[in-house]
């Protein structure tokens, strides 16, 4: 026994208009904004890869390897009294 009767198909049409409208446009692939966002996520992916890669590419050259900001926070004068204990 059926109590309910289908849905006015004009009516599914418009909830569908309207949801499609609510929908976020940065997520419908495809979409301008959706290709805007995906091309910003890889830049900033490409920096953040650039920057890891300057990042070792120091290290290498360099032969110490706690890099410069270690020798930085080390003093001439502090690095001699270091050394005179061996004498």
């Amino acid at each position: 026994m059926h109590t309910g009767h289908p849905p006015d198909v004009e009516a599914v049409r418009q909830v569908d208009r309207r949801l499609k409208l609510c929908k976020n446009p940065e997520k419908v692939v495809g979409s301008k904004a959706y290709l805007v966002r995906k091309a910003e996520e890889e830049r900033k992916a490409d920096e953040k890869r650039n920057k890891k890669a300057q990042d070792i590419r120091r290290a290498l050259e360099g032969d110490d390897p706690f890099g410069d900001s270690f020798n930085a926070r080390q003093s001439p004068q502090r690095m001699e009294e270091l050394d005179d204990d061996d004498d």
